[in-house]
């Protein structure tokens, strides 16, 4: 089942107190290529969905999927390498 979160912020895999870098390119939106995990979503909360990296200040990266409302699901943090 998938989690439907209001915001990256509120989502348990980001550490307390992660810091999302401000510098440009800092925020990458792309589109979701898999069909499959695109419908899945769009029954969660029907409506446009794309898919964001996020990098932080320490090295690390939180990739979620974001729906044109704001909200977030699918959220990971990723350590970069």
């Amino acid at each position: 089942m998938i989690q439907l979160y209001s915001s990256w912020k509120e989502a348990p895999e980001v550490p307390i107190g992660w810091i999302p870098a401000k510098q440009p390119g800092a925020l990458h939106k792309v589109k979701i290529h898999n069909s499959a995990l695109y419908k899945e979503l769009r029954r969660l909360l029907a409506g446009n969905w794309s898919k964001v990296y996020r990098y932080g200040v320490d090295g690390t990266e939180v990739h979620y999927f974001e729906h044109e409302s704001g909200h977030v699901a699918l959220v990971k943090h990723k350590i970069r390498k």
